[in-house]
């Protein structure tokens, strides 16, 4: 458990993280991989570990150093730019641009409203919430 400091330095609650959902991520009809969420029990912040095949992410450190919170969100960000699909689970705000570096990379991707790519007329790149898609499965296709 981690003690978890308020702006003013003082202890806010230790995190009791449980056990809460996953998210399966599909492409092509196969599992590539899973998000397993964690969430605390006293003020439901979420954590999450992606194990996905190939994928060494033992981590160095116990807990989860990084959660969302009320003004931010997991998402799934997906690149389709190249034959294999690349894909990476960030914790993002509204108006957060993601840095990313493809050969079909015009303009900065941007989160938008929904925690959804601004630019509707990229058809490389998505960015979905997990949020619907707790204990579901969420394909990496560029569906829209």
């Amino acid at each position: 458990m981690a003690i978890n400091q308020s702006q003013d330095g003082k202890q806010d609650h230790a995190h009791d993280f449980r056990y809460y959902a996953c998210v399966n991520l599909w492409d092509n009809g196969e599992t590539t991989g899973v998000i397993d969420v964690w969430r605390c029990s006293v003020c439901h912040a979420k954590g999450i570990e992606l194990r996905a095949q190939g994928l060494n992410n033992l981590a160095t450190e116990t807990g989860f150093p990084v959660l969302d919170g009320p003004d931010s969100n997991w998402v799934v960000f997906v690149c389709t730019a190249q034959e294999q699909v690349r894909y990476e689970v960030l914790r993002v705000h509204i108006g957060d641009v993601i840095e990313h570096q493809c050969v079909e990379k015009s303009s900065p991707i941007m989160v938008g409203k929904g925690y959804k790519i601004a630019d509707e007329k990229d058809r490389y790149h998505k960015v979905e919430s997990i949020e619907g898609y707790l204990n579901e499965n969420l394909d990496l296709a560029l569906v829209k």
